[in-house]
């Protein structure tokens, strides 16, 4: 693949929003066509009198754009509340396709909150996940806090995690 073809694909990009602007940018994106992905949960809170659903991001201050090269200076220059895009060897940080996917379905469909680690993790164990709502999920299985979790790395901006049943993924 030339460097010409690669620019001109689309990729995802960790782009820098500021502070508690994360869902207007979100807005601001669809109002411009851009495809992008704010990863939240939902979280029932509770107080003496009453419950609220709430929508909690995952990634405060963090939203991913899946643009070209050449239309990421665009959304930048046209989206004031993102300040920049996440920097990794000099260059703009992007996230694989396979990982960006890998990492919604964390999200959406596991079971526990996903929780994110900057540091980097130690080479575990590739593995697939066998039952419940990840089923056919393949990541890599690490070890945190002396538990047993499921990783996806985000390339610079580090590594998601979730807590899950070590019965239930396979080693590839």
């Amino acid at each position: 693949m030339t460097q010409n073809s690669t620019a001109s694909e689309p990729r995802w990009y960790v782009g820098c929003v500021r502070s508690c602007q994360e869902k207007k940018t979100a807005e601001s994106l669809s109002r411009m066509g851009v495809e992008h992905y704010l990863p939240v949960r939902r979280e029932v809170h509770r107080w003496s009198d009453r419950r609220k659903v709430l929508e909690c991001l995952v990634i405060p201050r963090f939203i991913f754009i899946h643009c070209t090269d050449a239309d990421r200076a665009s959304v930048l220059a046209r989206e004031p509340r993102i300040w920049r895009f996440l920097p990794s060897d000099g260059k703009a940080a992007v996230v694989r396709d396979s990982e960006m996917e890998s990492f919604r379905s964390m999200v959406e469909n596991g079971g526990s909150p996903v929780k994110l680690s900057t540091g980097q993790l130690a080479p575990g164990d590739r593995v697939r996940v066998l039952d419940g709502p990840l089923t056919g999920l393949e990541c890599e299985l690490v070890s945190v806090g002396g538990g047993r979790c499921l990783a996806v790395r985000l390339g610079a901006l580090g590594t998601a995690t979730m807590d899950l049943d070590i019965q239930t993924v396979e080693r590839i």
